[in-house]
């Protein structure tokens, strides 16, 4: 009782402590938002916990049925997901400062026939969310916005059940490995912003160290009262998300300590016709006896199929077909031999790829275990493609007694307009590049014909200087420009367009060094034409 009356004291104190704001501003740009103009923020691939939303959303175990609050809902990216995974008897309430986000997310739900979704106006210092309605609350790259920290998650912990969880991914912020943007941006690191929600009163019980690399993954908990606790139930391994149970928790910290250690790990990968055999050892004598108690480990989990790693694809179809790989383990002084086999040629693929991702384990440590790995695909090898003219960019398959082939004197006006993902090359100036390939696979050369690309709309972006592009995109080179060059030495003229560089609030200054700025689009591609171009659109 005492503990209890302390920490109230303490929170007391705190939040007359934290009248101002810590970060006056930061959430100017969300007052009045435009939700299409976040989408090709917040919904791209370069942005990590979007990549990872799969996983993510797999690692907070959300059960159908339940009440999940998404704080900062945005544009509801989560929220949609949660949605799917509470199903028809579960509800997620989609949180905002933005009524024009909110406004979005309602629109989206009903179009897409998810009636689980409602909406919710916070305030500054509150999330405005009823006393105990809530069983999850998830916090995604959010929580360094709270202008009133303690506030807000006061007003959180009081709407989460007793046994509720509130879910934290915010991003890494290191001094000397996070980028510019995340020091300058984000308040405070991990530490900080877990002391300060420990201060509400609720529990830290489980960190996912392995999901994400820019981003950490963190559950908390509200205690349940002791009159009330009930042992946590079975989930998918670790206890419907109260936190790994006992046995994974140490398989966990086993991993972990491989990981910190993988430069003292040495590992071989032998190809069998039915399998692998892996040796796997170490110099140290820790190391190499935590490489033997993790292997024993996971032969046992191979034989009772109990997986781990629920969210990364490679390991869940591996559990999945436990009943058909074999496993031997035999000791080593200082480590181990594993010969995995199985009589299932899909599943000695599945072997076979997983004993390639250990290897990666071994070599890069924590920044693999972050990945998903795909399921490999059991195909035939894909037709080598060629690069004569252009490299890297807009390879050909050579077909030399095919119709049709390229001609010298050809003259072509590319009009590119499609839009690409920020750390993606523009489809456009690709298919520039595939052209002249053409030509080359051929025995023609650049000169043999003449190209002018015209880039506008979506494809403006694609002529912007590096750091112009990293401002605006936070990707940290501008991935056309390599291409462009390599383009203009073979001959290729590269325009953009003046009217699309105002339109797109582009000026002049941020064009990178080498590409003439045309009236507009309309005239560069009806000159050209007008000179006998052949015009091809690349929408």
């Amino acid at each position: 009782m005492f503990g209890v009356l302390a920490c109230a004291a303490s929170c007391v104190a705190v939040g007359v402590a934290q009248e101002k704001s810590v970060k006056p501003g930061i959430n100017d740009s969300f007052r009045e938002p435009d939700p299409k103009e976040f989408l090709g923020k917040f919904e791209v691939e370069s942005r990590e916990v979007f990549s990872h939303r799969k996983e993510i959303v797999a690692a907070c175990e959300i059960q159908p049925g339940q009440t999940v609050a998404d704080i900062g809902a945005g544009t509801g990216l989560f929220t949609r997901l949660f949605s799917e995974a509470v199903g028809k008897d579960g509800k997620v309430i989609a949180v905002d400062i933005a009524q024009k986000f909110l406004d979005h997310i309602l629109a989206t739900s009903r179009d897409a026939g998810q009636r689980n979704v409602e909406t919710l106006l916070s305030k500054a210092d509150s999330t405005e969310l009823p006393p105990e309605s809530v069983d999850v609350a998830f916090i995604c790259d959010t929580y360094h916005h709270f202008e009133f920290p303690l506030k807000t998650m006061a007003s959180l912990h009081r709407a989460l059940k007793p046994g509720g969880r509130v879910i934290l991914v915010d991003f890494r912020r290191v001094d000397g490995s996070s980028t510019d943007w995340v020091m300058n941006h984000v308040r405070a690191g991990q530490e900080v912003f877990e002391a300060e929600i420990l201060q509400t009163g609720l529990k830290k019980v489980y960190e996912e160290r392995e999901l994400l690399k820019e981003n950490y993954f963190v559950v908390f908990e509200k205690p349940t009262p002791a009159n009330t606790a009930t042992e946590p139930r079975p989930g998918r391994g670790r206890g419907m998300g109260r936190g790994p149970g006992p046995e994974m928790r140490a398989d966990q910290d086993v991993f972990h300590f491989l990981l910190d250690h993988h430069k003292e790990i040495r590992r071989s990968v032998k190809r069998l016709d039915n399998g692998v055999e892996t040796l796997t050892e170490s110099d140290n004598k820790e190391v190499a006896t935590k490489i033997q108690e993790h292997v024993a480990s996971m032969h046992q989990r191979i034989k009772d199929g109990r997986g781990l790693r629920f969210w990364d694809e490679l390991f869940v179809a591996i559990f999945q077909k436990h009943a058909s790989i074999k496993m031997t383990v035999e000791k080593t002084e200082q480590g181990v031999k594993v010969v995995e086999t199985s009589d299932d040629k899909a599943v000695v693929r599945l072997i076979q790829a997983h004993a390639e991702v250990v290897s990666q384990f071994v070599a890069h440590g924590f920044d693999e275990a972050h990945k998903n790995h795909p399921v490999p695909a059991v195909l035939p090898a894909a037709p080598k493609l060629e690069f004569p003219i252009i490299p890297k960019h807009g390879g050909v398959l050579p077909r030399p007694k095919a119709v049709e082939q390229p001609r010298a004197g050809a003259k072509v006006v590319f009009d590119a307009t499609a839009d690409a993902k920020p750390a993606d090359v523009n489809k456009g100036l690709d298919r520039v590049a595939r052209l002249l390939n053409l030509y080359g696979v051929a025995g023609l050369k650049a000169q043999d014909v003449k190209i002018t690309i015209v880039l506008h709309g979506e494809a403006t972006k694609s002529v912007l200087n590096d750091a112009a592009y990293k401002e605006r995109f936070q990707v940290e080179q501008n991935p056309n420009l390599p291409l462009i060059r390599e383009l203009q030495k073979a001959g290729v003229e590269v325009l953009v367009c003046g009217q699309a560089l105002n339109y797109k609030g582009f000026p002049d200054g941020e064009v990178t060094d080498g590409v003439p700025i045309a009236a507009a689009a309309l005239t560069a591609v009806i000159n050209k034409q007008t000179d006998g171009y052949s015009y091809i659109p690349v929408q």
